[in-house]
C-alpha cells in the first residue's frame, strides 16, 4: 500500500467526496461544455453524493483522495484525485470490487480516454455504445464488461 486506506464513507466525507470527482472530472473531461460541467456539478453535489454510500481511499490523515461507489457488479463511479493517479489505487478499487463478484460492468465517455485505457488495463471490454450520455447529452457511452476471473496487473 502506498500511504492510503480504503474505508466505507461517512457523512462528513460528502464535500471531500465532491472535491476529489471535480477535480478528476477536470483533469479527465475536457470535452464537457461549461454549460454542462456546471450543471452536472450541480446533480452530482445535490442529487448523487449525499444519497449513496461510498468506499473512499484516504491518505495517512483521513483525508479523502479517491473514491468508489458499486450498483450490485457495477462500478458506479471511480474517481481519483489527480495527485494520486499512476499510484495502483485505481487498481485497488478494481480488485475491491472484483471481490463482490467476478462479472464487473462500468460504463465511462467514451471521450474520456484515459478511463477506457485504464479499464482495458484492467481486463474490461466494449459490450455496448450509446450515443448520449444518461441525460441525453451529446457525450458518448462505453459499457465494458469484465467478465472472466483474471489476477490483476
Amino acid at each position: 500500500m502506498a500511504g492510503w486506506r480504503l474505508r466505507a464513507s461517512r457523512p462528513d466525507d460528502i464535500e471531500a467526496i465532491y472535491e476529489v470527482w471535480r477535480a478528476a472530472v477536470l483533469a479527465t473531461h475536457d470535452f464537457l461544455s461549461e454549460s454542462d460541467f456546471a450543471d452536472i456539478c450541480i446533480q452530482v453535489r445535490r442529487d448523487y453524493l449525499p444519497h449513496r454510500d461510498f468506499t473512499v481511499a484516504v491518505d495517512e490523515d483521513d483525508r479523502v483522495i479517491g473514491f468508489m461507489r458499486m450498483e450490485g457488479t457495477e462500478i458506479d463511479a471511480l474517481y481519483i484525485a489527480p495527485a494520486f493517479r499512476r499510484q495502483g489505487l485505481g487498481r485497488r478499487f478494481v480488485a475491491e470490487a472484483a471481490s463482490r463478484g467476478e462479472n464487473l460492468e462500468v460504463e465511462v465517455n467514451a471521450q474520456n480516454t484515459q478511463a477506457v485505457t485504464f479499464y482495458d488495463a484492467m481486463g474490461f471490454r466494449v459490450v455496448e455504445s450509446k450515443q448520449t450520455d444518461r441525460d441525453g447529452r451529446p457525450y458518448p457511452l462505453l459499457r465494458l464488461r469484465r467478465s472472466l476471473p483474471r489476477d490483476l496487473p
